[in-house]
C-alpha cells in the first residue's frame, strides 16, 4: 500500500470514529390564549447507548388556520423544561399570556439524541 493510500485510509477511519448520528422526535400542540399546557416528546433511542447526548428545544408560532388577531409570541412563556421519565423524554410546560380574541399559538417540542459512533 502506498503512503498516500495509507493516509487516505487513516483519514477515513478517523472520520468514521468521529462521526455521530443525530435523531429527532417532535410533538406539536396548540395553545389557546390564557391556557397552560404540558407537552412531552420522547428522546429517540433513549438510554440505549451510554455515550449518547440528549437535549431538547422549543419553538413557537401562530397555529395554521387560527382565527383572531395575530398574537404576540413574546407573551408565550416557557414555565418549565426538563428531562422526565428517568431521562427518556423531554417535557415542556408553556403558558400563552395573550388576551382573549387573539389567535391560537402553536408550540413544538423537539427531543434530540446525538449518538457518537461507534456505539458503546
Amino acid at each position: 500500500m502506498s503512503g498516500s493510500r495509507r493516509i487516505a485510509v487513516a483519514v477515513a477511519v478517523i472520520a468514521l470514529l468521529a462521526a455521530s448520528i443525530t435523531k429527532h422526535n417532535s410533538r406539536i400542540a396548540e395553545l389557546a390564549p390564557g391556557a397552560t399546557r404540558t407537552l412531552t416528546a420522547p428522546y429517540p433511542d433513549a438510554l440505549e447507548y451510554g455515550n449518547a447526548r440528549y437535549y431538547g428545544t422549543v419553538g413557537t408560532g401562530v397555529a395554521p388556520g387560527a382565527h383572531g388577531s395575530k398574537p404576540n409570541l413574546k407573551r408565550v412563556k416557557i414555565l418549565e423544561e426538563h428531562s422526565v421519565l428517568g431521562g427518556s423524554a423531554f417535557q415542556v410546560r408553556a403558558h400563552n399570556g395573550s388576551a382573549a380574541g387573539m389567535a391560537t399559538v402553536q408550540f413544538q417540542v423537539i427531543a434530540t439524541t446525538v449518538e457518537p459512533l461507534p456505539h458503546h
